[in-house]
């Protein structure tokens, strides 16, 4: 895989990731390759080929839902604190990168939630969520949750909230919930209750290719429910309102080098089988 053009994006939340993101603008460039370094992900058109993301998972997040429309793949370099997402750490990013330019990096392809927000006397809202999508109350107290899967009614769950999560977005606020770790190339929806209010709700795998529906429910009229993509997009549900959440058409593309796999993160940054 060769690359013409890039994108160098950081997060200008996080100033020291100044020199090296301009470091890595210089390196691509030696090696022919026409480099941009911005801070807004709409300046991103299909003529780029390669977006390099400088910062932690959250900005590697908001890397994912602006370049899958447009099919770029991602290169993360890990400026942050966990970088479960990344290609790479800081420290590492050059010889990363040429490891990335001498064609030697696998593309993975992960998949993406379509969440449709469906309200009375309003026009939809449409969102893609790379790791989850969250309904939970605005104010601190449980509530129901009636759910339908493709039509059907199912169970519904009376807690703090529910969490639907992409197998990427398994090892984030689901698995903190108690949720199912998931491999990534296992296209499932997880279904994770938050603080259930029941000793018989646990999580649930459902097939990417229905379309599960959560409508929150309260006894006061006044109360209201929240709703948050990948905890970047937030938002106050109006009443009546269903979220409607499915398999995405777009996929996030992320390029990784062949010595970081899922399982060697998942021990080193989880300590997953540790003893």
């Amino acid at each position: 895989m060769t690359f013409k053009t890039a994108a160098v994006f950081y997060n200008t939340q996080k100033n020291h990731t100044v020199p090296l993101s301009e470091e890595v603008c210089a390196f691509l460039r030696q090696h022919g390759v026409q480099t941009e370094l911005i801070t807004d992900l709409s300046r991103l058109t299909a003529e780029t080929e390669l977006l390099v993301s400088m910062g932690g998972d959250g900005t590697m997040l908001r890397c994912a839902r602006a370049a899958a429309p447009l099919g770029i793949p991602i290169f993360g370099i890990n400026c942050g604190t966990l970088g479960f997402l990344a290609a790479c750490e800081r420290e590492d990013a050059l010889p990363a990168l040429q490891v990335l330019l001498n064609g030697q990096c696998a593309v993975h392809e992960r998949f993406m939630l379509h969440t449709r927000l469906a309200a009375p006397g309003a026009h939809p809202r449409e969102f893609v969520a790379f790791n989850d999508c969250v309904l939970r109350a605005a104010a601190p107290r449980a509530f129901l949750v009636e759910a339908q899967w493709n039509g059907k009614e199912i169970p519904s769950y009376f807690g703090d909230g529910v969490i639907v999560s992409t197998p990427t977005g398994s090892t984030a606020y689901s698995l903190a919930a108690g949720g199912p770790i998931v491999e990534p190339g296992v296209e499932v929806l997880a279904v994770t209750p938050i603080c259930p209010h029941t000793l018989h709700q646990r999580p649930l795998i459902l097939s990417a290719d229905g379309t599960l529906a959560l409508t929150p429910v309260f006894k006061n009229e006044s109360d209201r429910a929240a709703c948050s993509i990948d905890g970047q997009i937030n938002f106050i549900l109006p009443p009546g309102a269903c979220v409607q959440i499915s398999r995405s058409a777009m996929k996030a593309k992320l390029l990784c080098p062949p010595q970081r796999s899922f399982f060697t993160i998942l021990k080193r940054k989880l300590n997953w089988g540790n003893r």
